[in-house]
């Protein structure tokens, strides 16, 4: 009896896995736009589930295939891919060709078609098992070129010359275990699904201690889950026996019961050391084969990985869990002689924790008072904090005391920091104390400790470099006090330094310098530099200068990097930082949640750091006319300044700035005035320029200084800076229209701002309405205010003015005009309707401005677009005409509508025939472009833009046949020949030779 091709497999392994409880992962999705992607990692990675997951999320349909043994078969394999595309359209012929005989890599392409004619995704699980046989024969017939995609799941590599071909070209993608570990945004969607809220430490820990290993990962959500574990014990893993319970016995029956017993007896006993090199194995296990053991479990890929040359380290929950099995005794015996290798090769840290773990405690004290200082300036806070939490408090000396100051105030934790302080000796006390009010900007707090430290420290005394160092500390805190002369003159050096610049009001250096900082604090191990962080400098300054993306972007690198530190100060400063620019930008609303999440976040820290976000609501609640909150705000935010003459001068400038804003402008002249005045005190031009400004703007300051103000810093009108007087474009360029006619003398010196603003000299207070109007034709006839209200017509012959004038940019004769609009009138009625007409259009456009200043009358009519005025069909214009590959033009012409607005006039139907021929043109061009420049995604983005508005449009049809091949999906390129061809021939033409010519040689190609 013949045996049907279905009686090869079991349909039982073509169904998609049920994922229960998984994790979106949107990360993964784009993953799968590759057309092959080959997923490899050990078994726990969570490949099946990943997928699975990722594959019920993206658009179309999926066909999966969990492989087994028998799949080295080919003609096995074959009947199981039959089998499981069978469901999809046109899923039969596969089967089909099989049972008629059918070769199984000739099954495997029609395969291939099945997935590319729906564009569907099939998933080969357990592939690994392909490895090495002839089924591998098959499967490279999956990997023709087209729309379908294939995904391949591996406990190990597959070595497919096909795959090599498809990486180079960009079609194939790999994902490994490190893609697939979890974030740590993942875990705490993990617990959140175990019902479970985390807080950032706990979500920090539980990415530590799995390092994002799926398995380990799920297995630790569960047990919290059930209570039993927690995850505050598991924050230090190396401090001891690991109350993991029951959690981990999977190990020791899955992965270690089969391992040798030389090698399961090696891992157990280096499970002491966090590194593991052949000579301290060597040394502390007495196991002269240690190097040829690593080798062979590192080879494994699941006990241990490389962390460098000759350097291997486990997973930590496996070292905790196998460090559990040792007796105690022989693991401080292990560690005594750990510590002695490691204190003689010099790796100190290595040998404070062997120490530690060996229960040398005056050693470990002894280490960790020499070096903690080391230590903690390289970063490594956690290093030293664990440090001292596993020395008993008994061996503590008065150093140790001071070091753990110094690490809690590196870590924000400032009341913890001032009690071990006070535990330290009389300098270390006093000192500790200045570096706590230093880095919370609190100078008023830091006199007294100075002058106590200075009665200790002598400058002709023992210790120069310490009277140095106090001299630097008095300098710093002069600075941080607003006091910069006697700052520079105690310390020259703080002259060249970035919040010197700032607060003397150089913000060119200013930026610079912060910019310089900024380069070197993400990534690596450090420490929190509080409101010195050179990104948070560079964020204020953006914001100060009007460059509200790139403030807003340093916000968020700072909170990312804030995050990474785990320092709530420079968190809450971000947060605050990122307010301002928001602010700035005019996004009122996200900036009052970020100031609120800084308050939030800044609370338990320190209060100053409450300035900053208080001042950010207190401006806000002035411009929207709320003066009692405001003032409390500021009052409240003023007496956490700690002595900061130059951050009240800011706090009270940037409160009466929202004062000036708002509806009742005049409560913020006395402001206004005294920013002004403590900003002389200070020195800082740049406040005193923008206090000064804002004095004018309120009719309350001389022009002359308002006027310099501007010329020396032009981006105070010329851009949304934080500190402008008033808040939109169109207004602070009437209020340099009004300033430069108050001072005719200051015209040229303000031509820096007016270009800013888009003028080409300073404009006539009658030429700056003080908002702006845009003109939509492109897909409907609009006219929009600056506030997002849409105007209404008053005549719907006004709508019809508009348009025809938009699409003659140079004007046309009154007479013309009135033609078009009322053809058949008697002259009398014609020309009385469309002097009504007229009259409507400019109450549309010019309502509260000066007659004229947008629309030009009398005998001949035209728009005058310019720096209030945006017409957009003279804007699309002006990107059609620029030459293709201009940069900026393809992303600009993919966002134009596809025509004109459907207007009843002559001259506007001929304008929409000309556009809708020109838009499918360029975008021709741009697709030629992109393909000389070996960019096909590009290419096809134009060229599929350009047929969906113009179907039989050739050029654009051979430019996405070129770049659907350069893609390798030549079934796609065959359908852009197949619906051009009907396009043409719904015209009763056919294609050019050029296209046909192209088609054949394409497809020959691929044949």
């Amino acid at each position: 009896m013949t045996l049907h091709w279905r009686d090869l497999t079991s349909a039982r392994r073509t169904r998609l896995p049920a994922v229960r409880g998984a994790v979106a992962r949107e990360r993964l999705l784009a993953a799968l736009d590759a057309r092959v992607l080959l997923v490899t990692a050990p078994a726990g990675y969570g490949k099946t589930t990943a997928l699975a997951g990722a594959a019920t999320g993206r658009p179309g349909p999926v066909a999966w295939l969990t492989l087994d043994g028998d799949d080295a078969d080919p003609l096995v394999l074959a009947a199981s891919l039959s089998l499981a595309v069978q469901a999809l359209p046109g899923g039969a012929r596969p089967g089909d060709a099989l049972g008629a005989g059918a070769s199984p890599r000739r099954v495997a392409g029609l395969v291939a078609d099945v997935l590319d004619s729906c564009g569907a995704l099939l998933v080969l699980d357990e592939a690994q098992v392909l490895s090495g046989s002839a089924g591998t024969e098959v499967l490279g017939g999956l990997l023709a070129p087209g729309e379908g995609r294939l995904a391949l799941l591996s406990r190990t590599t597959l070595e497919l010359p096909e795959l090599a071909r498809l990486e180079v070209s960009g079609d194939a993608a790999r994902l490994s275990a490190a893609e697939l570990a979890f974030t740590p945004g993942e875990i705490a969607a993990l617990f959140a699904a175990q019902g479970l809220t985390l807080t950032g430490a706990e979500v920090r820990t539980a990415h530590a201690v799995t390092e994002g290993w799926p398995i380990a990962a799920r297995f630790l959500a569960q047990a919290a889950a059930q209570g039993r574990v927690t995850l505050a014990d598991l924050a230090d893993l190396e401090g001891g026996d690991a109350p993991l319970g029951t959690l981990f016995t999977y190990l020791a029956q899955e992965v270690l019961g089969p391992l040798d017993p030389a090698l399961r007896g090696l891992l157990t006993r280096s499970s002491v050391f966090e590194e593991l090199i052949p000579a301290l194995l060597e040394d502390a296990l007495d196991e002269p084969r240690a190097r040829t053991l690593l080798e062979t479990l590192a080879g494994s890929g699941t006990f241990l990985t490389r962390a460098g040359e000759d350097t291997y380290r486990a997973h930590p929950l496996l070292r905790a869990h196998l460090r559990g099995l040792l007796p105690p005794a022989e693991a401080r015996e292990i560690a005594a002689r750990g510590a002695a290798f490691f204190e003689r090769t010099g790796r100190l840290r290595r040998a404070l924790a062997a120490h530690l773990l060996a229960g040398n405690t005056a050693r470990a004290a002894a280490l960790l008072a020499g070096r903690g200082g080391v230590w903690l300036a390289q970063g490594r806070v956690t290093l030293v904090d664990r440090s001292l939490a596993r020395l008993p408090r008994a061996d503590w000396t008065p150093a140790l005391h001071a070091l753990a100051g110094d690490a809690l105030r590196l870590a924000s934790r400032y009341d913890e920091a001032r009690a071990e302080y006070a535990r330290a000796g009389a300098l270390e006390r006093a000192l500790g104390e200045v570096r706590l009010a230093l880095d919370t900007v609190q100078p008023a707090l830091a006199w007294g400790p100075l002058d106590a430290a200075a009665a200790l420290v002598s400058e002709d005394g023992p210790d120069p470099q310490g009277a140095a160092e106090l001299r630097r500390l008095r300098a710093e805190n002069l600075l941080n006090a607003g006091q910069l002369a006697g700052a520079v003159a105690l310390e020259p050096e703080l002259r060249g330094g970035a919040r010197y610049a700032l607060r003397s009001g150089d913000l060119d250096a200013a930026l610079a310098r912060a910019q310089a900082l900024a380069d070197g604090e993400t990534g690596g191990a450090r420490a929190a530099q509080n409101h010195r962080e050179g990104l948070l400098l560079a964020s204020f300054v953006h914001a100060a200068r009007g460059e509200v993306q790139e403030a807003a972007a340093c916000a968020r690198r700072g909170l990312t990097e804030g995050e990474r530190l785990e320092s709530p100060f420079v968190q809450a400063l971000a947060l605050a930082r990122l307010g301002h620019a928001q602010q700035a930008a005019g996004e009122f609303a996200a900036a009052r949640e970020s100031y609120g999440a800084a308050l939030r976040q800044a609370q338990p820290v320190a209060g100053r750091l409450r300035v900053e976000p208080l001042m950010g609501l207190a401006a806000l609640a002035g411009r929207a006319g709320d003066v009692a909150r405001a003032q409390s705000l500021t009052a409240e935010a003023r007496g956490q300044t700690g002595g900061d003459s130059y951050m009240a001068g800011l706090l009270i400038l940037t409160s009466a700035l929202g004062l000036a804003q708002g509806p009742q402008a005049a409560h913020a002249i006395p402001g206004l005035r005294e920013a002004a005045a403590l900003f002389g005190v200070c020195g800082d031009a740049f406040g005193q320029a923008a206090a000064t400004l804002a004095l004018f703007a309120l009719d309350a300051g001389p022009a002359d200084q308002a006027a310099g103000a501007v010329a020396a810093y032009p981006f105070l009108l010329g851009l949304p800076s934080l500190l402008a007087p008033v808040a939109t474009r169109a207004g602070r360029a009437a209020l340099l229209a009004r300033l430069g006619e108050a001072h005719p003398g200051a015209r040229g010196p303000l031509t820096g701002a007016a270009r800013l603003l888009g003028y080409a000299a300073v404009p006539d207070p009658a030429d700056t309405p003080g908002f702006e109007v845009r003109v939509q034709v492109l897909g409907r006839v609009s006219v929009t205010r600056e506030d997002g209200r849409v105007r209404e017509w008053g005549r719907a012959k006004a709508r019809d003015l508009l348009a025809l004038l938009a699409v003659h940019p140079a004007g046309l004769p009154r007479e013309a005009a009135q033609e078009a609009l009322f053809p058949d009138a008697d002259p009398g009625v014609g020309e009385r309707n469309f002097r009504v007409t007229l009259h409507a259009l400019g109450q549309v456009l010019e309502e509260g401005a000066r007659s004229g200043v947008f629309l030009e009358r009398g005998d001949w009519l035209r728009l005058r677009p310019g720096a209030d005025l945006h017409v957009d069909v003279a804007t699309a214009w002006a990107r059609l005409g620029q030459a293709a590959g201009t940069p900026g033009r393809l992303d600009a012409l993919l966002e134009l509508p596809p025509a004109l607005a459907d207007v009843e006039l002559e001259d506007v139907a001929r304008e929409a025939e000309r556009y809708a021929a020109a838009l499918p043109e360029a975008l021709a061009a741009e697709a030629d472009v992109a393909l000389a420049l070996a960019r096909p995604d590009r290419a096809a983005l134009a060229a599929g833009r350009a047929l969906s508005l113009d179907p039989a449009h050739e050029p654009a049809a051979r430019a996405l046949m070129r770049a659907q091949h350069a893609l390798g999906r030549g079934a796609a390129a065959g359908r852009v020949y197949a619906a051009l061809t009907e396009a043409l021939a719904d015209l009763g033409l056919k294609p050019l030779p050029d296209t046909q010519a192209l088609w054949q040689a394409l497809s020959g190609a691929r044949a």
